[in-house]
């Protein structure tokens, strides 16, 4: 038997790689099957740590080569964008593109940059577009969420305190603003596609986080499902053929991550090789409609920290893969 794991992240667990580790040791320790551990990463600022750590400065930010090309990354310890610092990582690239392999990937998530997101257009949002033309870019976001609109940012910020004065001011204050840098975004964006949205403000994902992804995408970058993007960059979806259960270790199971997390991508890949998928997870807070819906043959929880999880796979291998 052979299984295959896609890792996005475990509370508790600092490394991505380190979850993959524990895993691995933990699924040899219950069963003689064969497993295929890939650390894929949870879209958000800090994917990069996911991938091998060799990795080069640029500008502000650090840039990971991988199969699918530059996968940027916040310098440091930040665990969020700079708006300057990644424009400014950006048109250094642009300026040496054709030494640019693939696609520069840009992991957004959703969380929320450390400035102002419209910082990315610099004084002249065209003049920015133009520079960047030569560049492939990719942002990845883990919400649907469009720039504006009922369902869009203003609306997320409302969420659950809608009986609170201040919020609803500051929320149509955001409303207003956003709409009248969309005014001159979706010109220059100038999407006139027949399918989706005619206007990049209400693409979904382009209010993801705090409004990068619409800032980017206005200077070309195209708007992608990170946890689909991810499993190809990090060699799962190949791995998934000839596999005989494909399983996803993540974070709490709530209806966001369910949508947009690595269990929802394990579940598509394999669907396409008629083949089980298994989410593990801290924290399950979703019914098990839900899981069966998204595509999942069965979860498994365990406790936060490296002896939660090795608990839990121990578990998971006797269960999908048991001894001989």
């Amino acid at each position: 038997m052979r299984a295959v794991m896609g890792v996005e992240r475990w509370p508790g667990v600092e490394s991505v790689r380190d979850v993959g580790r524990i895993a691995a040791a933990a699924w040899g320790e219950a069963s003689d099957a064969t497993l295929e551990v890939f650390a894929v990463g949870d879209g958000g600022p800090r994917t990069a740590d996911a991938f091998p750590p060799d990795r080069m400065s640029v500008g502000g930010v650090q840039a990971v080569p991988t199969q699918a090309g530059l996968l940027l990354s916040p310098k440091g310890p930040d665990q969020r964008w700079n708006p300057q610092h990644l424009m400014a990582a950006l048109l250094g690239l642009a300026a040496v593109a054709d030494e640019v392999q693939g696609a520069v990937i840009l992991p957004l998530g959703d969380a929320s940059p450390a400035g102002d997101a419209i910082e990315t257009w610099g004084a002249a949002p065209e003049a920015t577009r133009n520079q960047l033309r030569r560049l492939t870019l990719r942002a990845l976001v883990t919400s649907d969420r469009p720039l504006l609109g009922f369902n869009g940012m203003s609306a997320s910020l409302r969420s659950g305190r809608e009986t609170d004065a201040a919020i609803a001011i500051a929320a149509q204050e955001q409303e207003a603003r956003w709409r009248e840098i969309a005014a001159s975004g979706d010109a220059l964006s100038a999407r006139g596609t027949l399918l989706g949205p005619s206007r990049l403000s209400d693409a979904p994902g382009s209010g993801a986080a705090g409004g990068l992804a619409y800032c980017l995408a206005v200077l070309g970058a195209t708007i992608t499902r990170a946890s689909d993007y991810l499993a190809d960059a990090a060699g799962l979806t190949d791995a998934v053929a000839g596999a005989d259960v494909v399983l996803a270790v993540g974070g709490p199971l709530t209806p966001a991550t369910l949508d947009h997390g690595l269990a929802k991508a394990a579940a598509k890949l394999a669907a396409r090789h008629a083949l089980p998928a298994v989410a593990i997870t801290t924290d399950l807070s979703v019914g098990r409609r839900d899981v069966m819906a998204a595509g999942l043959s069965g979860t498994h929880e365990g406790e936060p920290g490296p002896e939660g999880l090795a608990d839990v796979v121990r578990r998971v291998a006797q269960t999908w893969a048991p001894r001989r």
